[in-house]
């Protein structure tokens, strides 16, 4: 007699080992597939209030249907998305672009800082014409004659440029 129910109770044991393990694999498959299968609407009820259901409960109406994704990485996250790449070539093509705006650039500032250096030469020039107290001549008259510069031009003539003088490095 012991040995009889021993023995059913073992048979019994293992057919629900097999059903636990049938269930544990089936199941994941029964949720996905019910998943993709069951469509979603967005639905409006008398209030107009948005209710999104599998159907729509009675007294509203069918707005849309909604295409709902599964969750991918099972964290309850969206999967990552894939930016664009970039080919080397492009990259490479960017790289160069880059460059060449950097050394027009410094060529623009090269070019920049010969202009002001020779208009800081020129005003160091003038200025020490102006200082020397030799005759500066400022135009001609009409008989052809030169017109030299008065004392009082040539006092602000040197007040200016000593101001144009105070941007440029000293050397």
């Amino acid at each position: 007699m012991n040995i009889q129910i021993y023995s059913y109770m073992r048979r019994l044991g293992q057919a629900r080992i097999k059903n636990i393990a049938l269930l544990i694999f089936l199941l994941p498959l029964l949720n996905l597939t019910s998943h993709a299968q069951t469509p979603t609407f967005e639905c409006k009820d008398a209030q107009g209030r948005k209710i999104l259901a599998s159907r729509c409960p009675l007294g509203s109406t069918i707005v849309k249907e909604i295409e709902i994704t599964p969750v991918q990485n099972g964290l309850g996250q969206k999967p990552a998305e894939k930016k664009p790449t970039q080919s080397l070539w492009a990259k490479e093509i960017e790289f160069k672009e880059r460059q060449k705006q950097k050394e027009e650039q410094a060529t623009l500032e090269r070019d920049k800082q010969r202009r002001d250096e020779e208009k800081c030469y020129q005003n160091q020039k003038r200025l020490n014409a102006l200082l020397s107290g030799l005759p500066i001549t400022t135009g001609e008259n009409a008989q052809g004659e030169p017109i030299l510069m008065e004392d009082e031009q040539r006092l602000e003539e040197i007040k200016k440029t000593k101001e144009k003088l105070k941007n440029c490095k000293a050397d």
